[in-house]
Formats: C-alpha cells, sequence, structure tokens
C-alpha cells in the first residue's frame, strides 16, 4: 500500500511540474507574440512619467521664480526686471500686481485699462468696481451695481447713494439704499447711514 501512495504522489508531483512547465511555455510564446507591443508599453509608461516629472519641475519652478519676483516688486515697485520676470513667469499674478499698485495709487486710468485687458472674471469684476469708485461716478457705480453677477453689488450700491448725499440728493440716495435687502450684511450700515442724514 505505501508503494502505490508513493506512485500516486509522484504522479501528482510530475502533473504540477507538467503544468508549471506548460505555463511558462504559454507565457513565453505570450511574451514572444506581443514583445514588440509590451516594450512600446513600457517605453511610453516611461516616458509619460519622465513628462510629468519635468513638466511638473518646470510649473514649480515657474512659481518659485513669479514669488520671488513679486516679492521684489513689493520691495521696489519700479524694478524693471522684477516685472519682466513676473509677467513672463505668471501673467496672471502680474495683472493682480498691477491691480494692487493702481488701487493703492488711486490711478482710475490704470484701472480701466487693466480692465480692458484682464480675463479673469473676478479681477475684471473688481476693476469695474474700484474704478467707478475712484472716479466718484454715480452713474457707473448705478451700472455696476445692476449686475446680477457683481461680487460687490451691495457696497456699490452704498457708495453711489454715499456720492448722491454729497451731491445734495438726499431723496435719490434713500431711494438708491432701497435697494439694499433687509435680510443683507449691509442693511445695518445703511440704517446708521440713514439715520446721520437726517
Amino acid at each position: 500500500m505505501g508503494l502505490k501512495e508513493n506512485v500516486e504522489a509522484l504522479k501528482q508531483e510530475l502533473s504540477a511540474e507538467e503544468q508549471f512547465l506548460e505555463s511558462v511555455i504559454k507565457a513565453e510564446g505570450f511574451f514572444k507574440r506581443y514583445k514588440k507591443v509590451l516594450i512600446a508599453a513600457v517605453a511610453i509608461l516611461v516616458l509619460a512619467v519622465a513628462a510629468y516629472l519635468i513638466t511638473d519641475y518646470i510649473k514649480n519652478r515657474n512659481m518659485t521664480l513669479a514669488n520671488e519676483a513679486l516679492a521684489t516688486l513689493q520691495q521696489n515697485p519700479s524694478d524693471a526686471n522684477a516685472r519682466a520676470q513676473l509677467k513672463e513667469k505668471s501673467p496672471q499674478l502680474y495683472m493682480l500686481f498691477q491691480y494692487s499698485q493702481a488701487v493703492k495709487n488711486g490711478d482710475g486710468a490704470k484701472m480701466k485699462a487693466l480692465e480692458a485687458k484682464v480675463k479673469d472674471p473676478v479681477l475684471k469684476d473688481l476693476l469695474a468696481f474700484q474704478s467707478a469708485s475712484v472716479a466718484a461716478d454715480a452713474q457707473a457705480l448705478d451700472a455696476y451695481a445692476g449686475r446680477q453677477d457683481a461680487i460687490l453689488q451691495e457696497l456699490a450700491t452704498l457708495d453711489e447713494a454715499f456720492l448722491l448725499f454729497e451731491q445734495g440728493k438726499g431723496d435719490a440716495a434713500r431711494k438708491v439704499l432701497e435697494r439694499i435687502p433687509l435680510m443683507s450684511p449691509m442693511h445695518q450700515i445703511v440704517q446708521n447711514f440713514l439715520h446721520y442724514q437726517k
């Protein structure tokens, strides 16, 4: 009986080795058949990873250079080299810097010029409000406040009313202030403003 069990064990062992050799031969045949495709896939994967790493490095380097240029410009706004570097490395940050300088200097003409160039909708909106506010133009503030997408709509309304009060048009200013809803955070400011204008 022991011999019969040994023979069975040998058969099973040989069967397992045969299956292993068969799978190795199939894998070798698969590799030979698709060798070029597999090598191309690996090469593409390596190139994709390398391209991603290089792109990420360049993007981080440009961001670092743009931040350094901005820091230099904050210390010395007339530095032409820093301006050129910031404009080249990060045009959006350059536009934001120009906006901050125009607001700091109260330069309404510069704000209008920037508003025509800017593509970012938030910065464009801020420029529209600031240029109307700096110019003390009640009509421009009214036009801005009348836009549905205006970010500073209620502030523009308040600014417009203030200008109208300064011009002695109290009734018109009160009508403008009525546009600010009761639930607005600005409503208390409106109430205080009206109280001191009586």
